[in-house]
């Protein structure tokens, strides 16, 4: 039966509200796919201090703040009647509150998007063990929590890309001209993705680079274009850039592995874009190199890449061009994870009713 003509179900999604954050494509999914869906964001229980003496109250603060927002999210889950609760990665929901919407009947799936189980508080490790099934974006991270946490419970689930906000967009002279550049990178920064920036900026110096993210970029004043990009102005500044760059994100504590794919993986070649992604064997199964995707396996040879693709437009529009057909028709959208996620509520709760 499919999950369309099942019963809509109530579901309560520890969610952003923003469009373009990936989590709340899931909440816009489930609701496409007919069912009620009530978001509660983290981040409305976060006072936004900015001065340091504010971010330290914050910081002494901060028990009686995640105290709080589990109160809430477990009155969200009974007065919305939930049938099932959607976190996703949820740093602040406690074991507690799980074991108590649990024991309300509701169901608690957990989809964790991160390298590492043991880089966003101390909440998250123990929560993990109360979900009735955890998603995972690594397939390492199946292995990290087995062997760390005792979670077995789990399996892998990509990323996906958001057919409403990672699409071709129209494009304004004023948009074209600022977002236009020659090779871009848009995320968040690490130690190895500076080295990666740096390397290509020292070998191709003539090469215009442009990086979007959050303000620590700014050690890279050259190529930094001073603020995030979110949502449609996103996809814009991917469809305005001969090479996108994806790099992934390096080994973190209390993880197996460095990323083998990301959401980029999927985002890029959805909006259209050309994407010269690091190699991995999981990206190579997702698109293929050469006709889909560029891949690179170090600095010196993404530079070669960079290279040989702004010299030879045609070659790397018809790729971006197979990537974004392979990307639509092989069931890489966030629709098709919601799809999973909800074929997965009703297999836990058929086994309930038998047992």
């Amino acid at each position: 039966m499919s999950i369309r003509t099942q019963s809509p179900l109530r579901i309560v999604a520890v969610s952003a509200l923003h469009q373009g954050a990936n989590d709340y494509a899931f909440v816009r999914a489930f609701r496409r796919a007919g069912h009620s869906v009530r978001a509660v964001p983290q981040a409305e229980s976060l006072p936004d201090w900015r001065g340091r003496r504010m971010r330290l109250a914050r910081k002494m603060l901060h028990a009686q703040i995640v105290r709080d927002f589990n109160v809430r999210l477990v009155e969200e889950v009974r007065t919305h009647r939930a049938d099932l609760l959607f976190v996703f990665k949820g740093s602040m929901v406690a074991a507690s509150a799980l074991r108590s919407i649990r024991d309300k009947g509701c169901l608690a799936i957990q989809f964790y998007p991160d390298v590492s189980f043991r880089t966003h508080g101390g909440e998250l490790p123990d929560a993990l063990k109360e979900y009735d099934w955890v998603f995972t974006t690594k397939t390492f991270g199946l292995k990290d929590m087995r062997e760390q946490l005792g979670v077995v419970a789990a399996s892998f689930l990509p990323h996906g890309y958001d057919p409403e906000t990672h699409r071709p967009v129209n494009m304004t002279r004023d948009d074209v001209d600022f977002f236009g550049t020659q090779v871009s990178f848009v995320g968040n920064w690490s130690p190895k993705k500076q080295r990666l920036l740096e390397h290509i900026g020292r070998a191709l110096p003539r090469v215009r680079g442009s990086v979007w993210g959050p303000p620590v970029w700014r050690k890279m004043p050259a190529i930094y274009r001073g603020q995030p990009v979110l949502g449609l102005e996103y996809s814009k500044a991917i469809s305005q850039a001969k090479i996108n760059l994806a790099p992934l994100s390096e080994q973190r504590v209390g993880a197996s592995s460095g990323d083998q794919i990301t959401s980029r993986t999927f985002h890029i070649p959805a909006v259209g874009g050309f994407m010269l992604h690091e190699r991995t064997d999981e990206a190579i199964s997702y698109f293929e190199e050469g006709k889909e995707s560029g891949f690179y396996g170090d600095a010196d040879e993404a530079v070669r890449k960079i290279r040989y693709y702004l010299s030879h437009p045609k070659e790397r529009e018809a790729v971006a061009l197979a990537g974004h057909e392979r990307c639509l028709g092989s069931g890489y959208s966030v629709d098709d994870r919601a799809t999973t996620i909800l074929e997965k509520y009703y297999e836990l709760r058929r086994a309930e009713d038998e047992s």
